[in-house]
């Protein structure tokens, strides 16, 4: 029996194919709250830190987040249940780099971001949101006291390998698009998820997960059912046991219901509107 759904935001929970912010499909609103009325809990899956899943209240209210690709996993009411940041060594070295031939770089903590040196493509991402713009450029004497999560680089993959190449304990991976998320190399969405469950008593088996992107394989890979939008990338696709349809063509609710964790008659969808 599944105690437990993941779900992934852009592409899976939200659906951007109209441009802006993107909008959760009506079918998947019905599902959630479909799910929550059988008593299974549901939680959010992440690349994005905590300041940006926060708009999700005003469609559902999730009964925790799992953010910045598994770094960090708290309740709705804040109680942090895991928490695994960069090795500061790591850090030290980052800054130097980008001190020393800057590129875009955003440091993350749990409730702050930093610029390592400024460029204006941080400032739009952060404006895209809806959210303050980053400030800097980043202090590493807050590495004393306050541990980074995961670190943006707003750069291609390979120019990012090459650049990062002498920072030892990391792994670089993307929601898609070019921003690039470098988390600590053990970690990654599928630990902060088993953290999660090893705090309720949930086994793998138990838990089901949805994703569309290359950051969400190994979740779909770990969980007991793993389910990739059909408007996932190959890697979400292949790690996962079922692909589903797309997120605008009720993605959520055919898994659901080809799973058998929620009938027809449970889910209680809106009219749809005449044409």
């Amino acid at each position: 029996m599944i105690k437990a759904l993941f779900f992934d935001i852009d592409g899976t929970l939200i659906d951007h194919a109209a441009g802006g912010p993107g909008v959760m499909p009506a079918s998947t609103l019905a599902c959630l709250q479909a799910a929550r009325r059988k008593g299974i809990q549901l939680y959010v899956a992440t690349g994005r830190p905590l300041e940006m899943v926060h708009f999700l209240e005003a469609y559902f209210p999730f009964d925790g987040f799992v953010a910045f690709n598994g770094q960090l996993a708290v309740t709705r009411e804040g109680e942090v249940l895991h928490r695994l940041p960069h090795h500061p060594e790591d850090i030290r070295k980052l800054v130097e780099l980008v001190r020393a031939d800057p590129f875009p770089c955003l440091i993350q903590e749990q409730e702050e971001k930093f610029y390592v040196s400024y460029f204006p493509i941080m400032a739009e991402h952060y404006r895209w949101a809806g959210l303050p713009v980053p400030q800097g450029p980043y202090d590493l004497r807050r590495l004393e006291t306050v541990p980074v999560l995961q670190f943006l680089a707003y750069i291609p993959f390979a120019e990012a390998q090459q650049r990062l190449s002498p920072l030892e304990h990391i792994e670089i991976t993307s929601a898609g698009g070019e921003i690039l998320d470098v988390i600590p190399k053990a970690g990654g969405k599928e630990v902060g998820i088993a953290a999660v469950a090893a705090r309720y008593g949930w086994n793998r088996e138990e838990i089901m997960v949805f994703g569309d992107g290359q950051n969400d394989a190994r979740m779909l890979r770990w969980a007991g059912i793993g389910v990739a939008l059909g408007n996932g990338v190959p890697a979400a696709k292949e790690a996962a046991d079922f692909v589903t349809t797309p997120i605008g063509e009720d993605g959520v609710l055919q898994a659901l219901l080809h799973y058998h964790i929620l009938t027809p008659e449970e889910v209680h969808l809106p009219p749809q509107k005449e044409a």
